[in-house]
């Protein structure tokens, strides 16, 4: 894993010193080596983890034999031996064992039409002095990122924002329409940036800067529903996918381990590795006793029926000094509080391996989430009669105590959930993605003007307007949430420890034959994950087969209420920087002392924008 970035301008030599400060702000992502490669018109750096063929050879910017052509790469590429054989088949010679040549001798031969041969997860920089032109992409799903600014005639490119913005031209201007984003989705949705001007190029794009402008195209759609009887079928077919999936992502000159929440996916990725490995497979799990949160023994169960080396980790969440810890690897406002247990438990796995496995993507691609049910019950739901509904059972939910319980627990949270998401749909049916505030309350909280054209997730859900409603909420997840939150949190909290995350189920094979299943192989009446769950069978326990999904999360909330109160107040009603109305935040922390409502996400978020902003211009 690495970090990349660059500048290009055409009208003269960039700065080689400006280029040098933004790879210094990712040394984090490798700190193994670094190296800058200048030409008279693109100056590119790299900074390396070293996981495939750990020699000197193999160091980035890496040039053809010429030196005509550099390339920079964030990522792994899992076939890439199979490539290699090939392209020695026809006569071309490796000077190195990794990924990163193969991909560059690939590109000599094959220019951008490269990235239909890719199996991996990837951010890609590689200039051609030839023909003065840089070509860059990103991954099918967003495992990598990919920042950029162009204007005034210079480009420049970086794995991370807060290393990017270290080029004095690149804008700080804070886009107001990112924000409302922000405040909608608690992340940003690409291309969007924080800064106006400030782009992300998208998961499964491509793109060209040559003398004539940029051009930012897409190599890769997620294929669409197809009807299909032989659930026996597909499911040996996704047990040889997944199998296969696996077996790759344990390629490797370094010491590997997995994740283990003792959820389904984690579990079944950690029994194929077993499988495959002859040494007891290195687990990681942390833990916070105490707390409705805590899923600690189902990573002791799992471990236990695995036969792992199973290492649990107790979690003191010293959320006062981690926050400004966190802010800098994200870049710009993330409100997902479950990166803080990612963190620590990037943090500890780091301490005894260099790559770990993970079981992201599966409530993604297989139905997982609850709120995918939550959505069919709704199709009976919006047949009572709007009086009963508006006047009677909405009113009587809203009027229940708010629990800061995590909502797996909690029946009271799970009922309020449904209504305000019921809601949601029925006012607008591309609101499939959950919202911290409502597009009226974003307003009121904000006195900004919120754009629905120009957001990127409602773009995403228009495209899926033709299919049943949960399988628009699961490809417009796919495309938005999955790549933009879960990927984005991972990468991030990974990268801060120098540690490799691997997703076997998000091989764009498996994608590709996720998205092709009938929605009836995923959820049937209200069991989730069906075809998963049945591919499982004969490698986790049954007890955690039928468990219900269980969500990364911390008890931010009743911290809110006790050791964090006072923090938590100063942080979130003294901001300083006069986006959000002040009586609007008074409301929100009064109505959470009270128990009124449950505003912990809200309260978080608010509080990281804060922080972000506050560090941005400290």
């Amino acid at each position: 894993m690495c970090g990349i970035c660059g500048i290009v301008d055409f009208s003269g030599r960039p700065p080689i010193h400006t280029v040098e400060a933004m790879n210094l702000k990712l040394e984090h992502r490798g700190p193994d080596t670094g190296g800058i490669q200048a030409f008279r018109t693109c100056v590119l750096g790299h900074r390396r983890l070293s996981i495939v063929d750990l020699s000197d050879t193999a160091k980035q910017p890496m040039l053809s034999v010429d030196g005509m052509v550099a390339l920079v790469f964030n990522g792994e590429i899992y076939n890439f031996q199979e490539i290699r054989g090939r392209l020695k088949a026809k006569g071309r010679r490796f000077r190195t064992k990794s990924d990163t040549e193969v991909i560059l001798e690939l590109y000599l031969e094959k220019r951008e039409a490269l990235l239909d041969d890719l199996n991996g997860m990837f951010s890609i920089a590689i200039w051609d002095d030839r023909d003065q032109r840089l070509f860059m992409a990103r991954d099918r799903v967003g495992k990598k990122p990919f920042y950029y600014y162009y204007g005034n005639g210079r480009f420049c490119f970086s794995s991370e924002l807060f290393s990017l913005v270290q080029n004095g031209e690149v804008p700080r201007t804070l886009s107001h329409q990112a924000l409302c984003e922000y405040l909608l989705y608690d992340f940003i949705p690409g291309p969007h940036s924080i800064f106006e001007g400030v782009c992300k190029l998208p998961p499964a794009h491509m793109a060209i800067l040559d003398a004539h402008g940029l051009r930012v195209e897409k190599y890769w759609e997620t294929p669409t529903i197809e009807d299909s009887h032989d659930f026996e079928g597909k499911s040996s077919e996704l047990t040889e996918l997944l199998t296969d999936s696996v077996q790759r992502r344990l390629i490797a000159d370094v010491p590997l381990g997995s994740f283990l929440s003792g959820g389904i996916d984690s579990t079944l990725v950690t029994a194929l590795m077993s499988r495959r490995n002859s040494e007891r497979v290195k687990t990681f799990s942390i833990s916070f006793p105490g707390t409705s949160h805590d899923e600690a023994r189902w990573s002791r169960l799992a471990a236990n029926a695995l036969g792992t080396d199973h290492r649990e980790y107790a979690v003191e969440y010293d959320i006062t000094t981690l926050l400004s810890k966190m802010i800098p690897h994200f870049g710009e406002p993330f409100g997902d509080s479950s990166a803080i247990p990612t963190w620590h438990l990037c943090r500890h796995t780091r301490e005894h391996v260099t790559v770990a496995l993970s079981g992201d993507g599966g409530d993604e691609l297989f139905g997982g989430y609850e709120r995918y049910l939550a959505r069919r019950l709704q199709t009976v739901y919006d047949m009572v009669p709007n009086l009963f509904r508006e006047y009677m059972f909405e009113p009587l939910i809203e009027s229940l105590p708010a629990t800061t319980d995590y909502y797996g627990t909690s029946i009271i949270k799970k009922l309020k959930l449904f209504v305000q998401a019921a809601a949601r749909v029925r006012n607008d049916p591309l609101a499939v993605v959950p919202r911290t505030f409502s597009v009226e309350e974003v307003r009121v909280l904000t006195g900004l003007e919120y754009t629905s054209d120009t957001d990127p997730v409602i773009t995403a859900a228009r495209q899926w307007v033709g299919l049943d409603p949960v399988s628009r909420m699961l490809f417009t997840d796919i495309q938005t949430y999955l790549a933009e939150d879960i990927l984005t949190k991972v990468d991030r909290m990974s990268m801060a420890h120098a540690l490799e995350v691997r997703s076997p189920l998000l091989d764009y094979r498996v994608i590709e034959f996720a998205c092709r299943l009938p929605l009836r192989f995923k959820i049937r009446n209200l069991a989730t994950k069906r075809i998963l769950r049945h591919v499982a069978q004969p490698y986790v326990p049954e007890s955690i087969l039928k468990r219900s999904k269980y969500g990364f999360q911390v008890p931010l909330g009743l911290w809110f209420k006790t050791h964090l109160k006072g923090w938590a107040r100063e942080r979130l009603l003294e901001g300083g920087h006069g986006f959000f109305q002040k009586d609007k935040l008074e409301l929100l922390w009064n109505q959470h002392q009270s128990a009124a409502c449950d505003h912990t996400h809200r309260i978080w978020l608010l509080i990281f924008f804060n922080e972000w902003y506050a560090q941005l211009h400290g």
